[in-house]
């Protein structure tokens, strides 16, 4: 890289009382043009990059690092970054580069609020030409989305293997049980027909009877149980159709209400009736959030428990949400909740949310939560939309849940078939 001494702009300098004034308006002109140049590369790039003075004063930022940082109009140059930074953990990172004067390359900084971010930072000096340290140069890279993606694919390969496993698990132990199921019962049946002549030992006969009961039971117990890891791990091959979304959501309010109001649990129903009808499998859809609207039920410990269950219309997909004021779910919790054998109630086995991961892959979707312990939990899910439709007018506000239910089961009967 050239010295100043040997550039364009320090020959410039040095004939500068040689230069009449035409040609140092053309290079102020050309030095301008060059800065907003620059300006322009640096604003389009997603991360962010501050520069600052040894004593940490901004001379330069761009766009992501103004939106990172959230300064609005705020000026920013010539403030010091660690006013800037709001988060403790880069203010750390900045105290230990003044301190240090070293590069920091790369540094993983991880900010757990609402939603848990991740961010790589990287610090380096820049030397004058003496090769005494003037300025650095602040890189912040967020990776939250990166590392999503990696969770998310993690997420699919341990479900993909343990499909595969649980599979051949499962057909090796049903054979067996089978087995012992038939011949308890045949040995049920032998003891019946012992109990008339053998009368004298009758209790004998009754306390092996309950016994066998109870093998025949616990033998049940763990067919039902290989029965749900079949079905949890068992290929989901969606039967896709048209389907008007208001009626799939529809017909889990109305399975639900009943339990709701047993537990007296508040359902509101918000949904978007401008919601085109969409490429799924009614019935896992339904499925899939039948599970989660359990789960949310089972979430609440409250008297003033309340579940909504809405809909919203973006740009390319339909988001489907899932809102209740539970008891939340911890940081540790979250990252692990769609894992297979993952779960946070006593018993449970922990397959219903891995069901409704592989049930919205299945049909192109995602799905996320947003939770608070204490404060409640938002699963979504987004589906993908076959055609962008247009937008009207935003709906009013919801009538109560018994008139929704009706109007909507009328809709749905009266619209034509897709």
């Amino acid at each position: 890289m050239p010295t100043t001494e040997s550039s364009f702009a320090g020959k410039f300098l040095r004939k500068i009382k040689k230069v009449d004034t035409d040609q140092i308006e053309a290079f102020l002109s050309q030095v301008l043009r060059e800065k907003a140049f620059l300006e322009v590369i640096f604003d389009s790039i997603t991360e962010g990059i501050v520069v600052t003075e040894q004593d940490m004063r901004v001379v330069f930022l761009n766009e992501a690092a103004r939106q990172f940082l959230a300064l609005g109009n705020r000026e920013a140059l010539g403030e010091a970054l660690t006013d800037l930074f709001r988060a403790e953990e880069f203010i750390e990172v900045a105290e230990e580069f003044r301190r240090e004067g070293q590069p920091i390359r790369q540094r993983e900084i991880t900010l757990r609020q609402k939603m848990l971010r991740v961010f790589a930072l990287t610090v380096v000096p820049i030397e004058n030409e003496e090769g005494l340290a003037t300025h650095s140069v602040w890189i912040i890279g967020d990776r939250t989305e990166a590392l999503r993606r990696a969770e998310e694919a993690r997420q699919m390969h341990n479900i993909e293997s343990l499909a595969t496993l649980t599979a051949g698990v499962a057909h090796e132990v049903k054979n067996p049980l089978n087995s012992l199921n038939i011949h308890a019962q045949l040995a049920a049946k032998g003891l019946r027909e012992l109990k008339e002549y053998l009368p004298s030992d009758a209790r004998v006969v009754e306390r092996t009877e309950r016994s066998l009961q109870v093998i025949l039971d616990e033998n049940q117990r763990l067919a039902r149980i290989v029965d749900g890891f079949t079905d949890a791990v068992r290929p989901v091959r969606p039967e896709l159709e048209k389907e008007n979304l208001e009626k799939v959501l529809v017909g889990v309010a109305e399975l639900i209400a009943p339990d709701c109001r047993e537990r007296g649990i508040e359902l509101v129903l918000n949904l978007d009736p401008e919601t085109p009808p969409l490429l799924l499998d009614p019935k896992q859809i339904q499925q899939a959030l039948l599970n989660i609207v359990k789960n949310a039920m089972e979430a609440i410990d409250k008297e003033k428990g309340r579940i909504v269950l809405r809909t919203r219309l973006r740009n390319d997909h339909v988001l489907i949400e899932v809102e209740d004021n539970g008891c939340g779910i911890s940081e540790e919790d979250r990252l692990r909740i769609f894992e297979p054998y993952h779960s946070t109630k006593f018993g449970g086995m922990g397959l219903g949310l891995m069901v409704v991961y592989r049930i919205v892959r299945a049909h192109r979707g995602a799905i996320g939560l947003q939770s608070q312990p204490g404060l409640g939990t938002v699963f979504s899910i987004a589906l993908p939309l076959d055609e962008r439709p247009v937008r009207m007018l935003e709906a009013q506000v919801d009538p109560p849940l018994e008139e929704q239910l009706g109007e909507a089961s009328e809709r749905a009967r009266e619209a034509p078939k897709p």
